[in-house]
């Protein structure tokens, strides 16, 4: 009984993805090149939290429509009540939040991704333009990890990158319940990245060698998802959703090569272990 709790609990929070939130982190710290390794810890654990947090609220808010569309998602069958998701939802957020305060001292840059987080959850079904303030709650998350005073206009454009980025994963997602191919304007806002690394690789050939590698890497990721996307596989929205998630990991990559050479590369690694943690708790 406690064990399926804390299951649906994890698969509430879609917990397989929260390596996508730390890389994030490590990659924002690492382009600002401003930030204590004290503030670290605290950072993380704030940013998993309120990531989490927002992830329970979202089945909470979709309760209604999971009932018609979703009826595996733990809430819908019974496997955590709906009270119970709430109270999970704002002691996550709210102590999330705490953490992250006293890692960045960021009140304003914390404040703005609650807001965000709580704006989307509540509006997402009404207004199709909240796929961006979900790519912001990713950009904030940038700000936040790398804060300094003034925000650096690497680390800005990057967040951004990686914000509309995530609009574009979110934007493929609306068509999964549907079975929608990509739009046009998804295609755009997946390959904003690798617009972002030519301006870099132009302006730094000493680091060119590694922003192409990991630009090429993004490149595959998404060509593969949306050959995913054009197949006659079962569930394959979801699959591709998936693999665009773990492709945070790769725009890390391209942040971090752009400022520190080879050791972004590293970054790429996070894709398989989101996958394989995608096995065990579904992503989507």
């Amino acid at each position: 009984m406690v064990k399926n709790k804390f299951l649906a609990v994890l698969e509430l929070c879609r917990i397989s993805n929260l390596p996508t939130v730390i890389s994030n982190c490590f990659a924002g710290i690492l382009v600002a090149e401003g930030i204590s390794e004290s503030t670290l810890i605290p950072i993380l654990i704030g940013a998993s939290l309120v990531y989490s947090g927002g992830m329970v609220m979202n089945d909470a808010v979709d309760f209604r429509y999971d009932k018609k569309f979703k009826k595996s998602r733990p809430i819908v069958s019974s496997k955590i009540s709906l009270f119970s998701s709430w109270q999970l939802a704002v002691l996550f957020l709210v102590s999330g939040a705490v953490f992250l305060v006293i890692g960045s001292t960021s009140y304003f840059w914390v404040a703005l991704l609650i807001i965000s987080i709580i704006f989307y959850n509540l509006f997402h079904k009404k207004f199709g333009i909240t796929i961006y303030v979900m790519g912001f709650c990713r950009s904030l998350l940038y700000f936040i990890a790398g804060y300094t005073l003034p925000l650096s206009s690497s680390i800005i454009l990057w967040g951004l990158a990686l914000g509309l980025y995530t609009a574009g994963i979110t934007l493929v997602a609306r068509g999964e319940d549907k079975d929608q191919k990509v739009k046009m304007i998804g295609i755009i806002l997946l390959t904003t990245p690798v617009f972002l690394s030519i301006y870099f690789s132009l302006s730094k050939l000493n680091l060119i060698s590694p922003i192409i590698l990991s630009s090429l890497a993004l490149i595959v990721l998404i060509l593969y998802s949306l050959r995913i996307i054009n197949s006659e596989k079962p569930g394959k929205i979801g699959k591709a959703v998936s693999l665009l998630i773990a492709g945070m990991c790769v725009v890390d990559s391209m942040a971090v090569s752009s400022v520190l050479g080879y050791e972004g590369l590293f970054f790429i690694f996070g894709v398989p272990i989101v996958l394989i943690f995608q096995r065990k708790i579904a992503g989507t």
